[in-house]
């Protein structure tokens, strides 16, 4: 019987231990309060830009934020691909941004917008990268927060391949432009227009690089365009060769390449 008594009286020991703990815990959170907020991992936008969207005041009662509602808040920019808010104890908050990277400028007939290789169009940033590729021809209007489509996406996905193909291939193409279902890009050097099509963008871009590495690095001010549209070969025009006829043809011909 003196067992199962002291086995009671510990059971009741260890309860209200805990109960004190809990409790004493309780009342610490209540003492806790945001005095700071950090922001990490932010090239496009500001902290100060970021602390905004959070709204996130100091002295509020730490164990009270909803850190999901503060997430959304963020998240509710464009160039905010994914937020992370997290309580660092004692008094400080942290909210990690994975911003959305634009590729390329998107210029409509009456406004300009970034797009990034996801296909998000997005506003134009305050810190604007150099030398963004822009595309251009774009029919319709667009707005913030909408997903490129159709020949728009096709000038995304070129644009996007050719950076796979680093800095010294992607860094060479200025503009390209939406000619009805195919693309014509324009290089930096001499606005050399090159016929893409409108598929296979890999082996496209493969043939270019060649192209500008190993024919038109010598130098040939003759070059009028460049065809990239067949297999196994690069179509080049010189002279008097005109690249809006060649674009007329394509159209007519109903090439798939």
């Amino acid at each position: 019987m003196l067992k199962i008594d002291r086995t009671y009286l510990n059971l009741i020991l260890v309860v209200s231990a805990l109960t004190a703990l809990f409790l004493l815990s309780q009342s610490w959170k209540k003492q806790l309060t945001v005095q700071n907020v950090e922001v990490y991992d932010t090239h496009i936008l500001t902290g100060d830009e970021v602390k905004n969207l959070a709204d996130v005041r100091d002295g509020s009662p730490l164990y009270k934020l909803s850190l999901l509602k503060i997430e959304h808040r963020v998240e509710g920019n464009p160039f905010v691909d994914r937020a992370v808010v997290v309580r660092a104890l004692p008094y400080d908050v942290t909210i990690t941004v994975q911003e959305r990277d634009p590729i390329a400028l998107v210029a409509t007939q009456t406004s300009m917008f970034c797009v990034d290789a996801g296909g998000i169009i997005l506003p134009l940033p305050m810190k604007r990268k150099n030398n963004m590729p822009v595309i251009t021809n774009v029919e319709g209007q667009l707005q913030v927060g909408d997903t490129a489509k159709g020949s728009l996406m096709q000038g995304v996905n070129f644009i996007s391949d050719a950076q796979k193909y680093g800095s010294a291939l992607s860094a060479n193409i200025a503009e390209v432009r939406l000619d009805g279902n195919n693309l014509v890009a324009y290089t930096t050097a001499s606005s050399l227009p090159v016929i893409i099509g409108h598929k296979d963008f890999e082996r496209k871009l493969l043939y270019l690089q060649k192209f500008l590495t190993e024919v038109a690095g010598n130098g040939n001010p003759d070059y009028s365009y460049v065809d990239l549209r067949f297999d196994g070969q690069i179509v080049v025009g010189t002279g008097s060769d005109n690249v809006q006829k060649q674009i007329a043809m394509m159209r007519s011909e109903g090439k798939e390449n």
